[in-house]
């Protein structure tokens, strides 16, 4: 076999092995958890506001390009719910009039609909609960002519799904419904769409909202992080959303969620590990029991 050869078989299984690697990358790695409504032993006068609360950043991305671009999480809506994850950051594109779940171009095969019966399920068998929903429109519709409101409506026509402008004050008052946290042209749910500011830190209306994802160096997103866990701890008139999310604009071969997440999630469990100040709350890549156990346990 000449050299030719080999390099061409070389190649091939090389080539062969980073497809088998990048399907394997694609799939959502699961586990049986024990559900734990944690909420059910935190008092019932507790302010939302003082509350620390796991959350996830682009929840329904599980799936990628190549292991490259589009994925932020192992695991599903679902699992997510049974670690303790109560805010949730949902993508969608109309398609033929239905939702699809996106992560800006990148479908993350899987059905919007499936999504609200996770969460309906769940809050009707934990009524001691309470999630937020933040939802945007990710990507242009295709082949669709419902308005997104309308076509949101349609979906969320379950009793626990409360379309209120504000938050309540109390966790007694929020227990046993899903609030929405619209970032859509919206007339329903919490508006977070006219003034919501791209990758910095910002205050609007009653949020205290810390996004800053495009960033040159690692040290600067977890400054930001701590800063606004300081933040939090000071201000109880805020509901704060601490996104720990980014990737490194500078960075070659290019960064994406999970390596941030790589370096991020294990310093914020060291950080907020024995911390019993409010944290607010901490919208994660990659979310696993630890970090979600660690966040929630601060409500104690």
């Amino acid at each position: 076999m000449n050299k030719y050869k080999k390099h061409i078989i070389g190649g091939s299984i090389i080539l062969t092995l980073c497809i088998i690697i990048s399907i394997f990358a694609m799939i959502p790695i699961q586990k049986n958890y024990r559900v734990n409504p944690w909420m059910k032993n935190v008092n019932d006068d507790k302010l939302i506001t003082s509350m620390s609360i796991p959350g996830t950043h682009d929840s329904g991305a599980t799936h990628s390009i190549f292991d490259v671009a589009g994925k932020c999480q192992d695991l599903d809506i679902e699992t997510q719910l049974e670690i303790g994850v109560r805010f949730f950051d949902i993508r969608l594109q109309q398609v033929n009039d239905k939702f699809n779940v996106v992560h800006s171009f990148v479908d993350q095969k899987l059905d919007f609909e499936d999504v609200v019966e996770d969460m309906v399920d769940f809050i009707e068998d934990y009524p001691s609960e309470f999630l937020l929903v933040s939802i945007k429109e990710d990507a242009n519709s295709k082949n669709s002519y419902k308005d997104f409101q309308s076509l949101l409506l349609s979906y969320l026509d379950d009793k626990e799904f409360c379309f209120d402008s504000t938050l309540p004050k109390t966790l007694k008052e929020a227990r046993g419904k899903i609030y929405i946290l619209s970032r859509f042209n919206s007339t329903i749910g919490i508006n977070a769409y006219e003034g919501w500011k791209d990758s910095t830190t910002f205050t609007l209306n009653d949020l205290y909202v810390q996004d800053n994802y495009s960033i040159d160096d690692i040290n600067i997103k977890i400054n930001d992080i701590e800063s606004t866990i300081n933040f939090s701890k000071n201000n109880k008139d805020k509901l704060v959303l601490n996104f720990t999310s980014c990737y490194l604009n500078n960075a070659f071969p290019p960064t994406y969620a999970g390596s941030a997440a790589l370096k991020i999630n294990p310093w914020l469990i060291s950080k907020i590990k024995n911390n019993k100040d409010n944290l607010g709350i901490i919208v994660s890549d990659f979310i696993n029991k630890e970090l979600s156990e660690s966040i929630y346990m601060r409500n104690y």
